[in-house]
Formats: C-alpha cells, structure tokens, sequence
C-alpha cells in the first residue's frame, strides 16, 4: 500500500502539482491533502490559488473515493474575505478498490461558527479527518490534518499542547492500526511533538527526513527558514516499508510518500 500526503498551498503551483498527482495516481492507494479549495460556483482561480481545487482533483483521480472536511469559509489563503462562496479543509482520496468502514471528524479547536477569520489565524478552525479501512482483513485508521497554524513560530503553545493530547485520546480510543499525517505546523523539539512519539513511531524522525518544506517556501534560505512542519506517525503495528520527502517542487511543502504493508 503506498499513501501520499501534502499540503498542496491550495494548488498555487498547479500544473507541476497535477502532473505530480496523476504520476503517482498508478500506483498509490491514499492521498491525504491539505490546504484544499472548494466553490459551488464557476470560480476557478483566485489570485494565486485555486478555487475550485476539490473538483479538479477529483477529475485527476476518478477511481478513488473522496472524503473532504471543509473547516472555514469566506476567505483565501492571506486570509482576506472573498465574496463568494469558498471552503478550505483537508481532503483525503481512497482508491475505491478499498472497503472504506467509516469516515469521522474530530473538531480540535473551533467548531467554524466564527464568520470573522482573524489576521493571525489564532481562531482558524482545526477538524482531525478520520477514516477507517479494511484492508487485507485487518483494520487501519488513517487521520488527516492541518494543525493550528498560530503562532508561525510552530512552538509549543497551550493550545497546540491540546491538540496533540486530543489526537492522542482519540488514537486510544481505536482499535487497529493508525497513521497519522498531515502538516502539524510543530517543529520536531516540541513537547507537541513529543506527546505523538509516547505511542507512535515518528517517521521523520526514524528515517531522518532533512526537512519537510521545499525551496518554493518564501522563507527558503532566510534565517526564519523552518524546515519542518509535516509528520507521518505510525503505530507499532504498521509495516512500514519505505518512507521519503522527494525535492520536488509542487508546493512550499515537500510531498510524503509512504509504502507499508
């Protein structure tokens, strides 16, 4: 089984990103994305992202499921306000070949009743995207998300302390095999961080994965360069047989490319 996980930067590079896409499509199993865009009118591009990236992709991958949890609206990705409609959340794809059990989505902070997004992202919404499957007879529970964003130093706060603990409750909880992924917006030596390793195998760290942001980010070779905020976690009884962050340029982040059996 070979997943793929990337924070897409709501499809800004978009050919290289759809070429990408449909390359691994032959022989990928899961897509979890995050930072995708989604509109019930004709919008395609706005500014530099792409309205309607949900749609696309879904014409890019027609024989996989879709399972999308928008968790705000109203606004692009600086964030100002649009004037139509527009959702942004993460997107998980699932070859339809695979017996899907169930699909459920765990609220971490804010319940996206706030109309105002502020500038800071402080109160931007956060949903763990959860999907059980059956694979081989046995069960896997594969979570998606984008972690808070706020503050941009990706330190510990007491509100990113919640998240990790929430995730890990929620882990706890299930039965069966579990990866998580996704961007985390943590740096590896946060207690956040360390909250995950108490019962998961950290991937980044065990196959020491140089960095999970690519030379597209704006802070590329600037002091405040951070070079981590995407992690795949597994627990211990996920095979893993191969784990990668490629260099190519699709996104500002690197794409993770898992193979387990």
């Amino acid at each position: 089984m070979k997943l793929i996980s990337l924070n897409t930067w709501g499809g800004k590079i978009y050919q290289p990103l759809v070429t990408f896409i449909k390359n691994y499509s032959r022989d990928s199993d899961i897509f979890c994305f995050q930072e995708i865009y989604s509109t019930t009118t004709s919008v395609k591009q706005f500014h530099s992202i792409r309205a309607n990236l949900l749609e696309e992709l879904k014409q890019i991958l027609p024989d996989f499921q879709v399972f999308y949890t928008p968790e705000f609206s109203g606004y692009d990705s600086n964030p100002n306000p649009v004037d139509f409609d527009l959702t942004v959340g993460e997107a998980t794809f699932i070859r339809k070949d695979i017996n899907v059990h169930s699909f459920e989505e765990l609220p971490i902070s804010g319940d996206g009743s706030e109309k105002i997004l502020k500038t800071d992202f402080s109160n931007l919404p956060v949903a763990l995207q959860c999907i059980n499957l059956i694979i081989d007879n046995k069960s896997y529970i594969i979570c998606n998300i984008h972690g808070t964003s706020f503050p941009g130093s990706k330190l510990d706060t007491k509100q990113r302390l919640e998240q990790s603990m929430k995730i890990n409750n929620f882990l706890k909880s299930k039965s069966g095999a579990k990866i998580l992924t996704g961007d985390l917006n943590l740096l590896p030596q946060t207690e956040s961080i360390r909250m995950l390793e108490k019962n998961m195998r950290n991937l980044i760290k065990e196959f020491n994965i140089e960095k999970t942001r690519s030379s597209l980010s704006p802070f590329f070779k600037r002091p405040d360069f951070q070079k981590f905020a995407d992690y795949i976690f597994v627990s211990p009884d996920v095979n893993v047989k191969s784990f990668e962050a490629p260099e190519v340029e699709v996104s500002d982040h690197l794409p993770m490319i898992l193979e387990f059996s």
